[in-house]
């Protein structure tokens, strides 16, 4: 099968992201969801609506 040229270069962002912290995980992590709390207070995150409870949702029959 073909490589898919966008998920490539998904790869080698994650990759560099995770080299810019020393292979720090958790570093990483920290730095994104400090990211993400600064554009939540600057209004430039939009939230999804919350995902259904999964024994709320429709169980899928076996056919046959």
């Amino acid at each position: 099968m073909k490589d898919d040229p966008i998920v490539q270069e998904i790869h080698k962002i994650r990759e560099k992201m995770l080299a810019d912290f020393g292979g720090d995980l958790d570093a990483l992590y920290r730095h994104l969801q400090h990211q993400t709390e600064e554009a939540a207070r600057a209004g430039r995150v939009v939230a999804a609506p919350p995902h259904r409870p999964l024994e709320d949702r429709p169980v899928a029959k076996k056919a046959g």
